[in-house]
């Protein structure tokens, strides 16, 4: 290899190169930065000496400092909860099962509320002056009207003051008591087998005792 590097250097010439600029050759060993040096003068060298000397040379810190564990008052809320509570681990058919019960769930409430919209539209649907849902919510349901018609009558106050037998000198309540009391004769009378055989006989002696009865009120 002497030999072919001779040759190349004979016949070669070396290439033009700017002034300053070094031939192409293997690199240099890096050497090793010069550490800087101190400035001379007296203030310039105390300065650098106290930082070259370092700051925490002589501090001694403990590991054992750096570690803090909070008390439990300085805890917060969601991590004494996380601490506190324990996640039960359940078998995988249980999980299926909460799962497949949550999902049942979520079902009904969906239907239920499809349902609501439902019966909501119907009722707009229909052709009719207002919502009828609030007037039907209001009006009692048919048991609690044969409850109320089953019960006995109450029975009437006696009336301090006799009823004047005319008409005129009547107050309202009066005239309203005794219609009812005319209407009940006229239907007792109606039912009664002896209507059914002679109507006008019937009639003849029921205005008569009724007759009777005023004059002997009289």
């Amino acid at each position: 290899m002497g030999k072919v590097r001779g040759l190349r250097a004979r016949v070669h010439q070396a290439a033009v190169r700017p002034a300053g600029e070094a031939a192409p050759g293997p690199a240099a060993p890096a050497r090793e930065a010069a550490p800087p040096q101190a400035p001379a003068g007296g203030i310039g060298a105390k300065e650098w000496a106290v930082v070259g000397a370092g700051v925490f040379a002589g501090t001694t810190i403990d590991p054992s400092a750096l570690v803090q564990r909070l008390d439990l008052d300085a805890r917060s809320v969601a991590s004494i909860r996380r601490g506190a509570e324990a996640k039960a681990v359940l078998p995988k058919k249980e999980k299926l099962k909460l799962r497949r019960e949550r999902w049942l769930q979520k079902i009904e409430a969906i239907k239920l509320a499809e349902q609501k919209r439902q019966a909501e539209r119907r009722r707009r649907a229909t052709a009719v002056v207002g919502d009828l849902q609030p007037l039907r919510d209001a009006l009692p349901e048919l048991l609690e009207l044969e409850a109320g018609a089953r019960r006995p009558p109450a029975r009437r106050r006696v009336a301090s003051k006799p009823r004047p037998a005319e008409l005129s000198r009547m107050t309202a309540a009066q005239r309203l008591q005794l219609l009812e009391e005319e209407r009940a004769r006229f239907r007792e009378l109606l039912a009664s087998p002896a209507y059914r055989a002679s109507p006008l006989l019937a009639i003849g002696q029921q205005l008569a005792q009724q007759m009777q009865l005023d004059g002997g009120q009289l």
